[in-house]
């Protein structure tokens, strides 16, 4: 392989993993730590919040046959529809729980369902709301508000969609209500902020999602985890170990914000408009992500927002709002990786094991492109025989490196030979490769699913055993991965060498190698892939060497 084709390869090896690791050493994860008490996280509030209806004065001072009212205590309301199980506080009127019920948690296919809401130190829960302007800062995290209506069970009912409201008072007393609708066989939940008599040097009112940082997620480099937010048509991600400093984004056009992970999201999405702000910032080892909206002054507004609580699947964020599929972030070559995991889908409707559907769809994208991996094995055998002669030009011209380029082009010239005939197949093909790699990093269609034998999740590293190896997280032999090194070792034997400088051939014996070290804690999904389109690339070279064998 010439020097072009090397360079092309390295690049595509930079491009595809290097990132990664290049981006792992700059933003090392911190510790986990304590983030000291911050001021402006100080709010006005009361010991005791005042009743929804003050009782006059006079009658509580001289009427004894009429007590005075007490303040509510705090309640718990329960939701229920088809896909999840939320619990709300009349404290705050925020979420304390809700759960998946069609996503079983981290542990593993078999552990308890999946839990959205992670409450932070003093109870700190998702959708709080606050006031702010000119020094002024109210919240309702201690609001115990009185609630309109009770326990809401829309699974198996016919009801299409209920509204649970929460009506309170802020510690200086403007008067608040939360009103939310839940439908009976969706993620979305639509919230309604309605706020009366504000004190007139309110300037914003931000809706705030809490979420206690989980360290076994923080210290992963290979998961999303962290807050997020839709500015626009950008995406933006700030990994939850980058949060020393507080991120501001906007004012503009913030389409959504919250907190995500690999495979689920937790976002709000405010009405349309092009002046709003959010921050992303941690507080006590909560990552708190706000979303801001601009107060002009009314004496009534009500700000509705929608939310979404649930897995990162394209149809369940579709039927909430198409703005929530820019969740599911598939990089560059999004337009390739969505209709690749369609068709993962379809095929998994017919076989049942997702660990097939990621070998008949490797077979597939093979196919497509057996004509151009031919293109590349005859450029490279063209290249082959010319070596003899490209040596002697070396020798002879050894000293003049102009003159040497010159004749090495003249050489390509009368055998018409295409020195970049190797690459450019191979260059087609990469945006598909990488595609694929970013659908199969990022589906959740693949977490949690088995494919056979030890490997039991294809969202995870293979392990077998429990040994543990430097380096190889968690513990356990990688065998699909070392079966993976091997088979890109037996490719680059296969192929014919187009350069006679050893060092080159050296450094291409060695990236079997670095792509083995790369993945050994990559998902198995993804090594899987990896490994079929390698033998798939191996019984082509065969193939063709045996065809053309003679000539």
């Amino acid at each position: 392989m010439d020097k072009r084709s090397l360079l092309a390869i390295v690049l595509s090896l930079i491009i595809l993993i290097g990132y990664q690791e290049f981006i792992g050493y700059l933003y090392p994860t911190p510790p986990p730590r304590q983030a000291p008490a911050v001021p402006s996280e100080q709010v006005v509030s009361s010991p005791t919040p005042p009743p929804p209806a003050p009782v006059p004065e006079s009658v509580q001072r001289t009427s004894p046959e009429v007590p005075a009212l007490s303040p509510p205590q705090e309640q718990e309301i329960t939701v229920e529809n088809a896909v999840y199980r939320a619990v709300l506080s009349s404290r705050g009127a925020r979420l304390k729980s809700l759960i998946l019920k069609d996503y079983p948690g981290d542990a593993g296919e078999h552990s308890p369902p999946r839990e959205m809401v992670r409450q932070g130190p003093g109870d700190a829960a998702p959708l709080e709301v606050r006031l702010e302007g000119n020094g002024t800062r109210l919240d309702d995290t201690e609001v115990v508000y009185t609630v309109e209506g009770g326990n809401i069970e829309l699974a198996g009912s016919f009801q299409d969609q209920a509204t649970l409201s929460f009506h309170g008072s802020l510690p200086d007393g403007t008067p608040i209500t939360k009103a939310f609708t839940f439908a009976a066989d969706s993620y979305g939940i639509q919230l309604a902020v309605r706020v009366r008599q504000a004190p007139p040097d309110i300037s914003s009112l931000s809706l705030v999602w809490t979420e206690t940082l989980d360290p076994a997620q923080t210290d992963d480099f290979y998961t999303t985890y962290g807050p997020v937010a839709l500015v626009g048509r950008k995406f933006v991600y700030e990994g939850a170990s980058g949060l020393d400093e507080p991120e501001n984004l906007g004012p503009g056009q913030i389409r959504w914000a919250g907190f995500t992970d690999s495979y689920f999201l937790a976002a709000m999405m405010p009405p349309p408009g092009d002046n709003y702000r959010s921050t992303f910032r941690l507080v006590n080892n909560t990552a708190r992500t706000s979303l801001i909206l601009p107060w002009t002054g009314e004496n009534e507004i009500t700000f509705p927002f929608v939310l979404y609580v649930g897995p990162k699947e394209t149809q369940a964020l579709n039927a909430v709002d198409p703005v929530f599929d820019r969740a599911i972030d598939f990089g560059w070559f999004h337009f390739i990786a969505r209709p690749l995991i369609s068709l993962l889908r379809l095929s998994h409707s017919l076989t049942g094991n997702y660990g097939l559907d990621i070998i008949l769809l490797t077979v597939l994208v093979k196919l497509l492109f057996f004509p151009l991996s031919n293109k590349s094995f005859q450029s490279m055998a063209a290249m082959k025989k010319l070596q003899p002669q490209m040596e002697r030009l070396r020798e002879r011209y050894k000293d003049d490196r102009q003159k040497l380029n010159q004749e090495t082009m003249e050489l390509y010239k009368r055998n018409k030979v295409n020195p970049l005939g190797g690459c450019l197949p191979m260059l087609v093909q990469f945006p598909v490769f990488i595609g694929l790699y970013q659908g199969l990093m990022y589906a959740i269609e693949l977490r949690q699913a088995p494919f056979f034998g030890w490997i039991s999740d294809l969202s995870s590293p293979d392990r077998l055993g429990s040994l543990a190896i430097p380096f190889v997280d968690p513990p356990g032999l990688p065998i699909l991965t070392l079966f993976m090194g091997g088979s890109m070792l037996l490719q680059q034997w296969m192929m014919p060498m187009t350069t006679g400088d050893p060092l080159q051939q050296k450094m291409m014996m060695l990236m079997p190698v670095i792509f083995t070290v790369m993945f050994v804690n990559f998902p198995s999904g993804l090594v899987l892939y990896w490994l079929v389109n390698n033998v798939l690339s191996i019984t082509q070279q065969y193939w063709y060497n045996a065809q053309h064998a003679s000539s």
